[in-house]
């Protein structure tokens, strides 16, 4: 069969295999003659497929050590991919409307949901860009859609063989449609790319049985005003009922209840605090990030809707601000800002002794390694610091708990929800550290962000994990493989309000209720990490409780480690 060994042959790099996959489709439908041989080819090609574009998915969102994640040519390669088996499965559709041979004609149930199943792969690669809805692809579903419903096609499994002898049942057209429905209501740039695909494969297992169904409104079907629906006469996905209309009656709306769905995120949540399931399943990173994000999606889901009181009230403004845009730029920003001013109070008090660091309640607690030293912002062991530089963005509103922004930028994931940005209105006023939350395109580079204040005045300073000595009468051990750098953001009274201490830091440097301890050149701070405020990829926002302090060793400073 036509492409069997395409896959094996180039298996080691899903580029050359998606190229060569691309190559075999489009000569199945280049000389305009369509065969039901070739039809009957795309199966196998659809299968070896599968994974690619699996793989390219996962590369995208998560980066490997071959290739980073945001990749351009990633995202490119899975589109062009499903985009080619899209065109093959639409050509053949073409042809089969326009025939009456049974042969062809009892294809078109299968035909059909493989078209869907591309199209909401187009969806799931738009929004892991941020692209915006085209109208004409909703009208083309929808009609789709409205045929089949009409002719009693949706929900017909349909069984195929596969090369093993073994076979499968592809599920109907409207558990396609209904993903399709559930990703593009996602698509408001409230979600990470990495969101966004862990929610595209729960709505292909929470969709694959008879659990969420869509209905025709019409004289004999009545329902509670809430839920969704969907008019197929649109150019839109999934809207709110309005309040008080449970007397809407068309030809082209169909109801969806999404209680069942709420069920469904609601097990899903407890299956992930089933601690016992979860052992061998996934890391406390990705627990912490999808508890989120079901939490997140049970709102948006919800039967009636959830009204979200803003904490503040926000303020138009027309300022322009300095903006540093990821966790390590800002911890390196801040470390050299504190050398810095470490180096003009040294010069200041020339004729005193000693470099000292002030107690841990006043505000200047950073413990700066040296200037000539060639610590990371991350890990204070490995290479040479990287350049921060502040970009200009224009805050639109404000108020104590946040902003929105406009900005124009290189990389649209550097700002994506979940990201971490400081910003400041000028090189004499200090950083405050905020979280992205929403983020939309305006333009080519041109984008708005919405983001949440989390602390003013953050400090770099320096920490150890696994410290457990005692530094009364041990030798100084070396500690560079333990050491890492973090963001102190002390207690603030506006901007944001925020009663307590607490500590960013890298997600892999994090363990719940874990000992580590902070070092500074007149005192060692040992300190319990509470459960994460905020547990990101890239970084976990935590409080804290101090243990003890000590005095360092006179022979050991760890201000020139």
């Amino acid at each position: 069969m036509a492409g069997e060994g395409v896959f094996p042959f180039v298996r080691a790099d899903p580029f050359e295999t998606q190229k060569a996959l691309c190559e075999t489709i489009g000569q199945l439908i280049l000389d305009g003659q369509p065969q039901i041989s070739q039809l009957d080819a795309l199966p196998a090609l659809e299968r070896q497929a599968k994974p690619v574009i699996e793989l390219l998915l996962n590369q995208y969102v998560e980066g490997d050590g071959q290739i980073g994640s945001f990749e351009w040519k990633t995202w490119h390669s899975a589109f062009r991919l499903s985009q080619s088996l899209f065109q093959a499965y639409e050509y053949f559709l073409h042809h089969i409307r326009e025939t009456t041979d049974d042969n062809w004609t009892e294809h078109e149930p299968l035909v059909q949901v493989q078209l869907f199943h591309h199209r909401k792969l187009e969806f799931l690669l738009r929004l892991l860009r941020y692209k915006k809805r085209s109208s004409e692809i909703w009208r083309q579903l929808h009609e789709i859609y409205r045929l089949a419903h009409e002719r009693d096609l949706l929900n017909r499994p349909r069984t195929i063989s596969e090369t093993d002898g073994k076979r499968r049942t592809m599920r109907g057209l409207e558990q396609q449609y209904l993903q399709i429905l559930l990703l593009e209501a996602m698509n408001s740039g409230h979600f990470s790319p990495r969101e966004a695909l862990w929610a595209h494969r729960w709505f292909a297992r929470w969709c694959s049985g008879p659990g969420l169904q869509l209905a025709q409104l019409n004289d004999r079907v009545h329902f509670e005003p809430k839920g969704f629906v969907v008019d197929l006469s649109g150019s839109d996905g999934l809207k709110r009922v309005p309040a008080g209309k449970a007397d809407l009656i068309g030809g082209d709306l169909f109801y969806f209840d999404s209680s069942p769905l709420s069920a469904m995120i609601d097990r899903e949540m407890a299956s992930l605090r089933d601690d016992a399931a979860l052992t061998s399943r996934t890391t406390p990173a990705v627990r912490a990030g999808q508890l989120a994000l079901l939490k997140k999606l049970a709102i948006l889901f919800a039967p009636n809707p959830v009204d979200i009181e803003r904490r503040a009230e926000r303020k138009p403004v027309s300022l322009a601000v300095q903006a540093i845009v990821g966790f390590s730029y800002i911890v390196d920003e801040l470390r050299k800002n504190g050398q810095k001013q470490n180096e003009e109070i040294s010069s200041a008090a020339a004729p005193k002794t000693g470099n000292t660091i002030p107690p841990f309640e006043v505000p200047n607690l950073s413990p700066f390694p040296p200037a000539s030293g060639n610590a990371n912002p991350i890990s204070l062991s490995t290479a040479a610091p990287i350049d921060a530089i502040p970009q200009i963005w224009q805050v639109k509103d404000r108020s104590d708990s946040g902003c929105r922004m406009r900005g124009q930028i290189d990389n649209l994931t550097h700002v994506i929800p979940g990201s971490l940005i400081a910003v400041r209105d000028n090189e004499t006023t200090p950083w405050t550290v905020a979280v992205v939350r929403w983020f939309r395109r305006l333009m080519v580079d041109y984008v708005e962000i919405g983001v949440e204040y989390l602390g003013r005045e953050p400090r770099f300073v320096k920490m150890v994990t696994d410290y457990d000595r005692d530094l009364a009468t041990a030798e100084a051990p070396n500690f560079a493989s333990k050491c890492f750098a973090a963001l102190y953001l002390p207690p603030s009274e506006e901007y944001p309000t925020m009663p307590i201490k607490t500590l960013l830091l890298s997600a892999g440097a994090f363990r719940t209720d874990a000992d580590v301890t902070l070092l500074s050149s007149n005192a060692t701070y040992r300190m319990r990490l509470s459960k994460p405020i905020q547990h990101q990829f890239e970084y976990v926002w935590t409080s804290f409780v101090v243990i003890d302090e000590v005095a360092p060793l006179p022979s050991w400073d760890p201000m020139r480690e």
